[in-house]
């Protein structure tokens, strides 16, 4: 069993081979080198990420992560594109076309 099908959690690799295949580009900041680097470069360091991006993608325990919440925030500042786990394909599909728009 991968970590990802751990009961109550979502397998992000799954997430990112649908995104993946409708030709988005998928940055997750977990699997990033953050990790020798203090919180505040960490935090920093994702907003970076977001101000790069057109989208973001929220997790369902958004609520119990301090940096996942910051970032939700940032997103909306920043008038990013926001897709609540679980999304069906036909909604990030709508979502991914008006991007070009």
């Amino acid at each position: 069993m991968s970590k990802n099908s751990v009961k109550g959690l979502v397998d992000t690799t799954k997430i990112k081979a649908k995104f993946k295949s409708m030709r988005c580009s998928v940055v997750n900041p977990t699997e990033m080198a953050f990790t020798k680097m203090s919180w505040s470069d960490t935090l920093h360091k994702r907003i970076e990420l977001l101000k790069s991006s057109q989208a973001i993608y929220v997790l369902p325990d958004w609520r119990d992560n301090i940096m996942a919440r910051i970032e939700l925030t940032v997103a909306m500042d920043l008038k990013l594109r926001t897709i609540f786990h679980p999304s069906s394909n036909k909604e990030i599909r709508q979502i991914i076309t008006s991007l070009g728009n």
